[in-house]
C-alpha cells in the first residue's frame, strides 16, 4: 500500500475546515479558518468566489501544520461542497464574474415564479426529483447570466464557466485542467436528470443555460486532477473525491439504508436517509437526490433541509438576545418551560416539507414577565420541531420508522436542542463526538478514490457517539406537536400564501 495521508476539504457556511485523516489511524488533524459571507440586503447572501479557493489552502496548511506534515505527506484530497452555493468564471484567465450565489440566498424567487407559470417546474419534478425553488443552483446560474454583464460577454466568447464551490476550488487547484463535478452535485441543481445521470439539455434550454458551460459529470470518487497551483508545493497530490457536504458527512456515518436517519446541523440542517440504487418517487415535498456515484453504483438519498439553524442562533446573537451560542443552552435550561414565547426561525424561508420561499420568521408571544431564557428555549424548540418534521416526513415516505437518528455538527453539542429533538421524535438520537464528520467523509473517500480504503473500511471504523433518549411522555409530545402545527400555519399565512 502506497503511503500518505488524506485531507477532506469541507466547505462550511461560516468556515472551511480541513482534516487530515490516515487510513488505520483515523484522524490525525483538523483545522478551520473563516468563510467570510455577505448579506447586502434582506433575502441576499453571497461569498467572494476566490474566498473558497483561499480558506481551503489556509485550511489545508493550518491541518497539515498542526500535524507536523507538509504537502508531501498528501496522497490525495477529497472536496465536499455547499451543494447549491452557484458562480460563474472565464476560462480566459481563471477570474471569477460576478458574487458566488449561497444556497441561502433568495434573490431568483421571482426567476422562479416566472418559470413556475411557464409549466417549467412541471418539467423540473418530472426529471430531477426536486421542484423550483431559490434554493436550488439553476436559477441561480440564471441571475449570473441575466445580470451580470460580465457573464454574459464570457458566454458570447464561449469562454464561460459555471459551477459550485467544488467546481471552482478543483477548476483553480488544477491551474483550469479540469471542470468537473460529481453526479450527487449536479442532482441539486435542477438541471439534471436523475435517472440518466447526464445534463439534461430540456431544462439547460428553459434556464437559457449551454452543456459547454457546465462542468462534467465524474462519479463522487476518481480522478478529479492533480493539484497544480502555486500556494501548493511541487507534492501534485491527486483530487480523488467531490462529495456535497451533507453526503459526506451522511457516508461517514455509515448510514447506507433507510433503518437510520442522518441529521447534519449547521448553518443550516440537512436531514436524510440513503434508499439505495432506486430513488423513490419524488413527492413535491422531500426532495430526491443523488447520495453518492461510488463502485460504479447510483445510490439515491431522500433529503430535507432546514435552511436557518446555526445562523438562526448567530441573529440572535447578533440582536442582543443571547450572549453567545454556547449560552443558549444554559439560557434554555433556566427556565422551565418558553413562558408562552413562539419561535418560528424561518429566516430565509420554509423548506421541505412547505416549501415556503417567502416566509420569515416569527417570534411572538412576548410579555412583561418574558426573560431571555424564554426566548432561548423558543429558538432551540424551533429548530427541533423543524429538523423533527423531517424525520418524521422522511419516515412516512419511505413507510419505515429508523431506529435511530445519528447527528454530528456544531449545533449538536447543544444538549438542550439534541435533548429536544429526541423528546419530539420519541426515537434516541445520537451524536457523533467527531466534530468535524464532513471533513472526516470526505477524506474517507478520497482515500477510497485513490485505493487506499474501501467501503466497508470504513464501515468497520467505529464511531465515538453520545446517546440521548427521549423522556417526555406521549400525551406532552402530542400537545407540543399541536402547538408547533398553529405555530407554522401562522407563519405561512403571514407569507402571503
Amino acid at each position: 500500500m502506497e503511503a500518505g495521508v488524506f485531507l477532506g476539504i469541507d466547505h462550511g457556511g461560516t468556515t472551511t475546515t480541513a482534516l487530515v485523516f490516515e487510513p488505520g489511524v483515523g484522524k490525525v488533524s483538523s483545522h478551520s479558518v473563516a468563510m467570510p459571507k455577505q448579506t447586502p440586503q434582506p433575502g441576499l447572501v453571497e461569498h467572494r468566489p476566490d474566498d473558497f479557493l483561499h480558506s481551503s489552502i489556509q485550511a489545508a496548511h493550518g491541518a497539515l501544520q498542526a500535524s507536523s506534515m507538509s504537502w508531501r505527506d498528501v496522497r490525495a484530497v477529497g472536496i465536499a461542497n455547499q451543494g447549491e452555493t452557484s458562480m460563474a468564471w472565464s476560462t480566459e484567465n481563471g477570474k471569477s464574474l460576478g458574487p458566488a450565489l449561497s444556497w441561502e440566498d433568495r434573490r431568483t424567487a421571482e426567476i422562479c415564479e416566472k418559470l413556475v407559470a411557464g409549466s417549467v417546474d412541471d418539467l423540473i419534478r418530472e426529471r430531477t426529483g426536486i421542484m423550483m425553488d431559490p434554493y436550488f443552483s439553476a436559477s441561480k446560474f440564471k441571475w449570473l447570466m441575466d445580470r451580470v454583464p460580465e457573464v454574459r460577454q464570457a458566454a458570447q466568447k464561449g469562454q464561460l464557466r459555471l459551477g459550485g464551490t467544488d467546481s471552482y476550488v478543483i477548476d483553480r487547484l488544477t491551474g483550469g485542467a479540469v471542470h468537473a463535478t460529481d453526479a450527487a452535485t449536479a442532482s441539486r441543481t435542477a438541471l439534471f436528470n436523475l435517472r440518466s445521470v447526464i445534463w439534461d439539455s430540456d431544462l439547460l434550454d428553459a434556464f437559457g443555460l449551454e452543456e459547454e458551460c457546465m462542468p462534467l459529470i465524474r462519479p463522487t470518487v476518481g480522478d478529479f486532477g492533480t493539484i497544480c497551483h502555486p500556494d501548493v508545493p511541487a507534492a501534485r497530490p491527486l483530487i480523488t473525491a467531490d462529495a456535497v457536504d451533507a453526503h459526506a458527512a451522511l457516508f461517514a456515518q455509515g448510514c447506507w439504508g433507510p433503518d437510520s436517519i442522518k441529521a447534519t446541523y449547521g448553518t443550516g440542517a440537512f436531514i436524510e436517509a440513503t434508499t439505495g440504487p432506486s430513488p423513490v418517487e419524488p413527492d413535491g415535498k422531500l426532495p430526491v437526490f443523488i447520495a453518492w456515484q461510488l463502485d460504479e453504483q447510483v445510490d439515491y438519498t431522500i433529503e430535507g433541509g432546514v435552511f436557518a439553524v446555526g445562523s438562526a442562533i448567530d441573529w440572535c446573537v447578533g440582536a442582543g438576545l443571547i450572549a453567545s451560542a454556547e449560552a443558549s443552552e444554559k439560557l434554555a435550561n433556566s427556565v422551565a418551560d418558553t413562558g408562552g414565547v413562539t419561535f418560528v426561525p424561518s429566516f430565509t424561508g420554509l423548506a421541505a416539507p412547505h416549501w415556503e420561499s417567502k416566509a420569515r420568521a416569527c417570534l411572538y408571544g412576548l410579555g412583561l414577565d418574558s426573560q431571555p431564557g424564554h426566548i432561548a428555549r423558543a429558538l432551540l424548540d424551533g429548530i427541533a420541531f423543524q429538523c423533527a418534521e423531517i424525520v418524521l416526513e422522511i419516515s412516512q415516505r419511505l413507510a419505515k420508522s429508523p431506529k435511530v437518528v445519528r447527528a454530528d455538527g456544531g449545533p449538536s453539542r447543544n444538549k438542550y436542542l439534541v435533548q429536544r429533538q429526541a423528546d419530539l421524535l420519541g426515537i434516541p438520537v445520537n451524536v457523533s463526538l467527531e466534530p468535524d464528520m464532513t471533513a472526516l467523509g470526505a477524506a474517507q473517500l478520497a482515500a477510497i478514490g485513490a485505493g487506499q480504503m474501501t467501503r466497508q473500511d470504513v464501515a468497520d471504523a467505529a464511531l465515538e457517539t453520545l446517546t440521548y433518549q427521549p423522556n417526555i411522555s406521549a400525551d406532552r409530545r402530542e400537545a407540543d406537536w399541536a402547538s408547533w402545527a398553529k405555530a407554522i400555519e401562522l407563519a405561512i399565512e403571514r407569507s402571503g400564501k
